[in-house]
Order: C-alpha cells, then sequence, then structure tokens
C-alpha cells in the first residue's frame, strides 16, 4: 500500500533576467567543463585503479563522494556504440562495485551526459539521453534514473525527462530537457521516487543549473543556450488537491477505511452517487487504513488512494489518527517531504514509504520511540518516522 504524497510542490519562476544578469552570477561548479557542452566532464582524480571492465574507456568524471570517489567511464565519442560504467572507490581509492549502466538499463543507444551519487540513499543517479532527436529513437530516451550500489533500479522516470545536466539536494532532482526544433522543459522530480512534481517550459534547452542560498530561501537558477538567466523557487501549490492545509481538511495525519458490513466502499471520481468508480477502499488491512483523508465535505470525503484523488460516503468511512489532544508531546513534519514508513514485513531489508507529509504537518501526539525512529501503534502493523525528520513540541 503507497498512498503517495500529502502535499504537492512545484517550480515557481521567480525571475526571468534574459542575457543582461546584473549583479546575479552562477559559480559553473557542477559543470566544470563549460555550459556549452551536453557532456559533463570532471576529472579530479586521475590515478584511480583500473577494473578489467574500463580498461580500453576514458575516464570522464572522477569526483569525491561520501564513500570515497565515485568515476563514470565511456567509450570514446568515436566510438560506433556506446558503453558506461561507473566505478565506485572507497576512500583508500580501492574498487567497491562495478555498474554497466547500459547493461542495467538494457539501453545501448543512449548516452549518459551526466551521473550524481545521492549520499543519503547511497545511490547512483544518472540519466540516458537521446543523443540526437527524439523523434529517431521514437521519443523512448533521456530518462533519469537511481539505482543501488548492487545495481537494482530504484527508480525511472518517464521518457524525455533529462538530457544534459540534473542536480539534486536531500528532496528533489532538478533537471530538464531539450533539443533543438523540440519542446523544452525544466522539471522537478521527488529524488525517493522519481515522480514529476513540476513541468514548466523553457524558451530554450536548459544547459546549466544551480543552487543557491538568499535571504535563507533555496532558489535554482537556470541557465539556457542562449545564455538566458533564470532563477526558480520551490512552493507547495495551494491548488493541488494533495494540500491538506485547506479549509474541511483534517487537523492532523488521518487515514481511512470501510466501515460498511460488506467491507468495502467505491471511490468515485466527484463527490455523486452517478461519479465513476476508480477503485475500492476496504476495511483495515494488517491494522491501517488503506487511504488518505483530504478533505471532510458533509456527506463525501474526498481521499487520496493508490496515487489518485477519490470520493467516498462519509457515512461508511473510518478514521484512523494517533492525534488525541491529550499527549503531553506533539509531533509536527519537519521537512519539505516527510516519509511515513511501514513495517518491512517482507524482511527487505528496508522499511517501504507508506506516504509523505509537508512541512509543518501535525502528525501526533500518542506514540513512542525505538531506536532511531518514532512508532505510532496499532493493533497490528505499526507506522515509523524518522526522527531526524519531525520536530517534538511539548505542551
Amino acid at each position: 500500500m503507497m498512498l503517495g504524497t500529502a502535499s504537492a510542490q512545484k517550480l515557481v519562476l521567480e525571475k526571468s533576467l534574459g542575457a543582461a544578469w546584473g549583479n546575479e552570477q552562477v559559480s559553473d561548479a557542477n559543470k566544470a567543463n563549460g555550459r556549452i557542452f551536453r557532456l559533463r566532464e570532471d576529472v579530479r582524480c586521475k590515478d584511480l585503479p583500473r577494473v578489467s571492465e574500463v580498461e580500453n574507456l576514458e575516464l570522464i568524471i572522477s569526483e569525491p563522494i561520501s564513500i570515497g570517489w565515485l568515476a563514470l567511464y565511456r567509450l570514446p565519442l568515436s566510438a560506433d556504440n556506446y558503453k558506461f560504467v561507473v566505478v565506485l572507490y572507497n576512500h583508500d581509492k580501492q574498487p567497491v562495485t562495478t555498474l554497466d549502466l547500459c547493461r542495467i538499463t538494457a539501453n545501448h543507444y543512449c548516452e549518459v551526459q551526466d551521473v550524481r551519487w545521492d549520499p543519503d540513499k547511497q545511490s547512483v543517479l544518472f540519466n540516458m539521453a537521446c543523443p540526437s532527436y527524439a523523434s529517431e529513437i521514437n521519443g523512448q530516451g533521456s530518462k533519469l534514473y537511481s539505482i543501488s550500489m548492487e545495481g537494482t533500479i530504484n527508480w525511472e522516470s518517464t521518457w524525455l525527462v533529462s538530457n544534459d545536466i540534473f542536480i539534486l539536494d536531500d528532496q528533489f532532482v532538478y533537471c530538464a530537457y531539450g533539443f533543438t526544433s523540440e519542446k523544452d522543459y525544466i522539471y522537478l522530480l521527488d529524488k525517493n521516487t522519481g515522480k514529476i512534481y513540476s513541468k514548466l517550459p523553457t524558451k530554450k534547452k536548459i544547459q546549466y543549473l544551480e543552487l543557491q542560498k538568499h535571504g535563507g530561501r533555496q532558489l535554482l537558477y537556470a541557465v539556457d543556450y542562449d545564455d538566458n538567466l533564470f532563477i526558480y523557487r520551490v512552493a507547495n501549490d495551494p491548488q493541488s488537491p494533495y494540500d491538506w492545509q485547506i479549509p474541511g481538511g483534517p487537523d492532523c495525519f488521518t487515514l481511512v477505511y470501510a466501515t460498511s458490513s460488506d467491507g468495502f466502499l467505491n471511490v468515485r471520481d466527484n463527490n455523486s452517487i452517478k461519479s465513476k468508480i476508480i477503485d475500492r477502499l476496504t476495511d483495515k488491512v494488517n491494522g491501517l487504513g488503506g487511504a488518505l483523508l483530504l478533505r471532510k465535505m458533509g456527506e463525501w470525503s474526498r481521499i487520496w488512494i493508490n496515487n489518485q484523488v477519490g470520493y467516498v460516503y462519509t457515512k461508511y468511512m473510518g478514521r484512523q489518527t494517533w492525534y488525541t489532544g491529550k499527549g503531553p508531546r506533539v509531533m509536527f513534519a519537519n521537512t519539505v517531504s516527510t516519509p511515513i514508513y511501514r513495517e518491512d514485513l517482507l524482511d527487505t531489508g528496508t522499511m517501504p514509504v507508506l506516504t509523505y507529509l509537508n512541512i509543518g504537518y501535525l502528525i501526533a501526539d500518542q506514540f513512542r520511540e525505538e531506536g532511531d525512529y518514532y512508532v505510532l501503534d496499532s493493533e497490528h502493523e505499526n507506522l515509523y518516522v524518522k526522527k531526524s525528520d519531525v520536530l517534538i513540541k511539548n505542551r
């Protein structure tokens, strides 16, 4: 059961400065070889030992990362085919793992134009970009991937999302797609899932991205093919159906479930008995409700179920919260997308994410501590929230 995010973020254009930037500037640190080049090249260490898989390849990128070093090797640009291999090294510059990106993605016709290390997930992000017009490969290129150190794909974006540069922070991936005579866009993606939060058209292809802090705010600087500068910020979308901060919304994190005698409740695409049925809400599963409450609307309630908004009849909907108004401490989400985790019932070694909550949202006043987590108990399966992701206030 993956409910999805309870709030939405979007990119908002703050300034469009054209080619005359005034006092604004970028460092070019995210593409050391120059903004005009489609392939990022940045070799900071030339003496990394070669593994057999890269003996005949060129070193394109070598940069320090949290576990040591990341290196990207490729066949020469003059070669008739593609091969891209990432080697991760420890701090002693000894190879730890080798990742053949073409083999992992089953893609031998696109080129890796940028690669980045995610220290939070200890994973490698890279794009498989169209080498020419997207129409020549039926639009099946320029995906963004996240893979584990073992070579497992964590997630992949849709087509035509990323070529040239991309960057990331602790919440988002910032990327763009564009090409001559094609439509150009800039994107905001969820770093944990690849979900697209925002897609904005641009006049020209974006060829450089950089994050800067100004007045306590983080801003995205984007430079296009004609050297025009655009400055964006990330904002919550108040018109989004996933925004809980609306009249009639719940006071706290709330799951819902069916209380009808037959054990299920039809989910409709609008608040009318004549509307199309798009899903079914069941009774609790493993002690947990199967959807998020977005808003009570009298006879009907708006919910978030299986990554879509739906409506159910309030009379047969039960509510489950961990907030009584009487607990000595109150827990609030303290990151832009605060994950709520489920138990690892399949013993995979990773707790799956149930949903994400927006910063500032009230989660619970009934919880206990367990190591690095706060626990929301149910009669069977419990929920977990990282202590580092929340703010606790005493009453």
